[in-house]
């Protein structure tokens, strides 16, 4: 029983120093032939001719030429099944930078009821505009769209812009039948 285990054992280690040996070999390149590779790497849009070159059942895709805009640069792919990494080029686009792209200091009036503010990025040559709205002060909710979501608060309540429950709406004085009054510190709604 001993040796049968140790003669199995044996098989098995010699099966898996063949399996990592053909992992790691260099692999050939050659003309893409065969519809069917799978294409590792997708080039930029700025590519204006693509060449692709195949290895085994895998193909990497080259940029031969850019467009106006673009720069070629050097990039480096993994095959499955070969050694090392292979080279490739691709275009990336050149960036000035964006004017006037700067976001909102702070919350500014939208419309009655409503603040907005908004957040600029700049990506490459595009400001990309993000507006964020919230309920101004006497008012509570939530908005999405600076014009739904915001409501009063009762009987003409405070309360801090972007309060988001009527529990966050108060008043600072009242009235009953023996007159009126001033309280001492924020009187709240509840639920």
């Amino acid at each position: 029983m001993k040796k049968y285990i140790l003669v199995c054992g044996a098989v098995v280690a010699l099966g898996v120093g063949r399996a990592s040996w053909a992992a790691t070999i260099m692999c050939a390149a050659s003309h893409c032939m065969d519809l069917d590779v799978v294409t590792l790497n997708d080039v930029s849009a700025g590519c204006q001719r693509k060449i692709k070159t195949c290895y085994g059942d895998y193909a990497i895709e080259t940029c031969g030429s850019c467009a106006t805009g673009y720069t070629k640069i050097s990039a480096s792919a993994v095959v499955p099944g070969c050694l090392g990494t292979y080279p490739y080029s691709d275009c990336q686009e050149n960036c000035a930078g964006c004017v006037n792209c700067v976001s909102d200091a702070s919350w500014s009036g939208h419309a009655v009821g409503y603040e907005k503010k908004v957040v600029r990025t700049c990506d490459c040559n595009t400001c990309k505009a993000t507006t964020s709205y919230r309920c101004a002060a006497g008012y509570y909710g939530s908005s999405y769209n600076g014009t739904s979501g915001c409501t009063r608060c009762p009987e003409n309540g405070n309360s801090n812009a972007g309060t988001t429950s009527v529990t966050g709406c108060y008043v600072t004085s009242g009235s009953d039948a023996t007159g009126s009054c001033t309280y001492t510190q924020n009187c709240y709604y509840s639920n």
